[in-house]
């Protein structure tokens, strides 16, 4: 009966709130912001329309809920200009998931933004939904937060929720079964996890509002339950006229005994509902501040990084560790001239190339894996210089040419002593998967072994030359055309001698390099198709008289050796349509399938991946290089 009494006096309660507020609850202006301000209020849609996880179907049995298209949001409250930003606070405003509180949410917010916290009133679903729907709209607005917590100007660990009487019931549900990687499908087997899904939707703290850890009007007493949460710090208050205060305290008094941390407050005169009214603020600030300021608390000892080594160009760095770094991403980043120019993840030793005449600066970084938060102050080593001795080519990595077609990321090497006033024969230089760019556009374009490889065994033939070599986009005729703009760019722009402009193409670069030959063969002396098919025209180079040397593996894996045959045939008969003699075709044409014994010693992979060595093959550069254009 006590049960029974409790409840009709919360819902009893709730009525009378709406009566009074209520009608503002669904005048909510919702407009999707996928970039967060944090300058400003904005209304935050928190799902797709097309993609919200539920298993109750929306009916008008509640009329002081939310119309059939409602999409559950929050409203960001910042703090004012020139306040320090201490963290988050979710809020979520009670009324027995009939409502929401206006009276405890924005007024809330408002008052704990001015004590540094970047609020988030959390508009979320009503009945006829559960509090189990309602908990995963909370959840993903803290993965929101979560998300763009440098945005916020937040750590990513220091983010709470707080709740007034059923809003408390919604923080206590995220705590208890939602936390973590918990996502939609765990009510909704048709809901389509998104990258959202992916961050954490943990919390620091709790703050429990006349509230408790339960259901509507029923405080938990499931000892073993409560225990194995593992609930984080959790602030409980409550007036001392509080209609459920016999519930509260006596899950404070078990919280205490199961170990979890939590504190119990109490405003004297106060019933259910005093949402932003009572002097608790600067004691809930002042709790807010020790939950987070522990959360910062790691080991900082246990990361050394020993002072960086050049020797031939070349950046040597060692880290040690001296704990467990199994949740742990070390990140170290080469910078020049305050640019980031490349990255190492999970490389306690490691180099970079210097490129020569440049200062670099190189920083390490300790994040935790889950929310990418700093275990420890970045370590940073200033005036770092290349010692490239005479002879070495300088290798310049992470550069971006703007163009018709986008971006065109490259990399190009340049003689060690290069001279303006000289011209050097230049190879274009394609590889295939690993340098497709947009798999890691957030990232620089660091190592390439493949054009890194060409460079020096072309060098070694030729001498002084330039080598570039761009990443592709899409194997077709848009880095067929980035390939054509970046050759007519160093023509431009570097000492090129126009006569030998050879090109190479590998795999998918072979396949973008045929459709570069076929739109301007007058571009190029003599062309590499290694471990390819052949996807341009032939006429062009037949009138061009293009000399190309197809190279392929007999067991190539992934192409087979027919498509080899197919294009050498295809080219020959655009030869002689051109009016060429078989004798002239043989100088310029040359079919090179490769027996299995070619790659024995030589190298420890597929047949596919072998292809890579064929444009640093002495004698296939020697056949290249001594034919020009006829």
């Amino acid at each position: 009966m006590k049960i029974k009494t409790c409840f009709l006096a919360g819902i009893i309660f709730a009525l009378a709130i709406f009566t009074v507020y209520g009608a503002a609850a669904n005048d909510i202006d919702i407009t999707f912001h996928d970039k967060p301000d944090p300058r400003i209020r904005q209304t935050i849609s928190l799902w797709d329309a097309d993609n919200i996880p539920s298993r109750t179907a929306w009916n008008d049995s509640n009329p002081t809920g939310d119309p059939e298209d409602f999409i559950p949001n929050m409203i960001s409250v910042p703090p004012a200009d020139g306040i320090e930003v201490k963290g988050a606070v979710m809020i979520n405003p009670g009324g027995a998931f009939a409502y929401r509180s206006p009276a405890e949410g924005l007024p809330v917010a408002e008052e704990l933004s001015r004590l540094g916290y970047q609020c988030f009133v959390v508009n979320y679903r009503l009945r006829p939904y559960t509090q189990e729907e309602a908990a995963l709209d909370l959840a993903r607005g803290v993965r929101y937060v979560r998300a763009h917590a440098a945005d916020y100007g937040i750590d990513p660990d220091d983010i709470a929720t707080i709740g007034f009487s059923a809003g408390g019931i919604l923080s206590g549900e995220l705590a208890l079964h939602f936390q973590g990687d918990v996502n939609g499908t765990a009510l909704d087997p048709d809901y389509v996890p998104d990258t959202l899904d992916e961050t954490s939707a943990d919390v620091a703290a709790v703050g429990l509002m006349y509230s408790f850890y339960g259901r509507l009007s029923v405080a938990s007493t499931d000892t073993e339950a409560l225990k194995n949460a593992d609930l984080p710090p959790t602030y409980v208050l409550y007036g001392s006229n509080e209609v459920f205060r016999n519930q509260i305290e006596n899950q404070v008094d078990l919280l205490e005994e199961i170990g979890t941390p939590v504190e119990r407050h109490i405003l004297e005169g106060y019933s259910h509902g005093f949402g932003a009214r009572g002097d608790w603020f600067d004691d809930f600030d002042r709790f807010l501040t020790e939950v987070f300021d522990s959360s910062s608390n790691f080991d900082t000892q246990f990361l050394r990084v020993d002072e960086p080594v050049t020797e031939d160009g070349i950046l040597h760095y060692s880290i040690t560790v001296s704990c467990d770094i199994s949740d742990v991403n070390i990140i170290t980043a080469l910078y020049q001239n305050k640019i980031l120019a490349d990255v190492r993840v999970n490389k306690l030793n490691g180099a970079f190339v210097l490129n020569p005449g440049t200062e670099y600066m190189m920083k390490v970084f300790a994040w935790t894996k889950d929310l990418m938060s700093p275990v420890t102050d970045s370590k940073a080593f200033y005036h770092l210089e290349s010692d490239v001795p005479q002879g070495k080519m300088q290798e310049m990595l992470n550069n971006v040419l703007e163009s018709a077609d986008g971006n065109i990321h490259y990399t190009y090497y340049l003689p060690a002593n290069y001279d303006p006033a000289k011209s050097y024969p230049m190879l274009m230089t394609l590889p295939g998967w690993s340098s497709k760019f947009n798999t890691i556009e957030t990232t620089p374009l660091t190592e390439n072994s493949y054009a890194s490889g060409n460079a020096k065994a072309w060098t070694e033939t030729l001498g002084d030359m330039i080598v570039v070599s761009p990443s592709l986009t899409d194997w077709g005729d848009k880095s067929a055309r980035q390939t054509i703009e970046l050759t007519e760019y160093f023509i431009g722009n570097f000492a090129v001698d126009e006569n030998r402009i050879y090109a190479a193409g590998f795999s998918a670069g072979g396949e973008t390099m045929s459709r570069a030959i076929d739109m301007r063969p007058d571009l190029f002396a003599a062309y590499l198709h290694s471990s390819s098919q052949w996807d341009g025209g032939y006429e062009n180079a037949a009138k061009y008289r293009i000399p190309i040397y197809i190279c392929m593996a007999e067991h190539d894996e992934y192409y087979g050796s027919e498509k080899a045959r197919d294009a050498y045939e295809n080219l020959k008969e655009a030869y002689r349509a051109a009016g060429m003699a078989d004798a002239d075709i043989e100088k310029l044409l040359v079919l090179d399938i490769k027996e299995d014994s070619y790659f024995s010693g030589s190298f420890a992979g597929n047949y596919h991946g072998g292809g890579l060595l064929f444009a640093s093959d002495e004698d296939i550069i020697g056949w290249l290089t001594s034919r020009y254009q006829v």
